[in-house]
């Protein structure tokens, strides 16, 4: 097709249709009809007509041209410079419809993360809450261990002093008709230090940790000066001459250790400086 122009737009034609009523030459979208369309019509082409020619009932015989509409051109030039106009709009639409998507998941986000601020706050509050309590409960702690500390060096001191005028002796074996008097009087004898019953206000064999030792002799003396001369005298002799089992008539040959009657505590603390005074 020549290029001309356009029967109804007036804008410059290069392909078209062509009413064979008044033989006017049309855009496809001034005509009313897509390419594609047109060309489906096959050999109805050659009869095809117009809008115009449609409404009016023209036939073949007519003038092959009719006078031009001004004020429909100019209708269809408004609205196709209105179209071209708004074209980019409807980008500017799809990209405020994805701003608006986006920003609603950025509230989303925001709203779960202020969320999980608050119940963290909430947490954090709850931890600082149970921190101050533990601290009192920490400083109510240390001064009952301090307390504590301080009723056990009591009772300790007071079992001791209860225990002044006791001796301890330990290596003596056991047996089942034992005479403690006696026991007590041989040793008396080895270290030279005669002790008589008047002097003892009592004498037992006491009960160990450990089950398979021998239970030790303990001797409370009525005196504590007779309890600090047996001692210094059971001492004297053992820097020469040990006392030992088979010494007061026990087929054993092992020691006997004289010494004061200390408590748990202090035998405690006495076995542990001695470690460190060997090391």
């Amino acid at each position: 097709m020549e290029s001309h122009n356009c029967g109804s737009c007036g804008e410059i034609l290069t392909d078209g249709v062509r009413c064979t009523v008044c033989s006017q030459d049309l855009h496809f979208h001034c005509a009313g009809i897509t390419e594609a369309g047109f060309r489906k019509l096959g050999d109805r082409k050659l009869s095809w007509r117009c809008g115009k020619c449609k409404q009016s009932g023209m036939n073949s015989t007519l003038a092959p041209s009719s006078p031009r509409i001004e004020p429909d051109s100019l209708v269809l030039k408004e609205i196709k410079a209105l179209a071209e106009k708004l074209e980019p709009l409807e980008s500017l639409r799809d990209e405020v419809v994805r701003l608006r998507k986006e920003f609603a998941e950025l509230k989303s986000a925001v709203d779960d993360n202020t969320k999980e601020m608050k119940a963290f706050n909430t947490r954090i509050s709850l931890v600082e809450s149970r921190l101050v309590q533990v601290e009192k409960s920490q400083s109510q702690i240390d001064q009952i261990k301090i307390r504590l500390d301080q009723m056990e060096q009591e009772m300790n001191s007071s079992e001791q002093w209860a225990r002044m005028n006791n001796v301890e002796i330990k290596g003596v074996p056991q047996t089942a008709r034992e005479n403690l008097f006696d026991i007590l009087a041989k040793i008396g004898s080895k270290i030279e230090y005669p002790v008589t019953k008047s002097q003892i206000n009592f004498i037992t064999r006491v009960p160990t940790r450990e089950k398979d030792r021998t239970k030790p002799i303990v001797v409370c003396f009525c005196n504590r000066y007779v309890k600090e001369d047996f001692i210094a005298a059971a001492r004297l002799v053992s820097k020469s001459n040990p006392i030992t089992a088979s010494l007061i008539g026990f087929s054993e040959n092992h020691r006997i250790y004289v010494n004061d009657h200390l408590t748990v505590h202090n035998k405690v603390f006495w076995r542990r400086l001695r470690k460190r005074l060997v090391k």
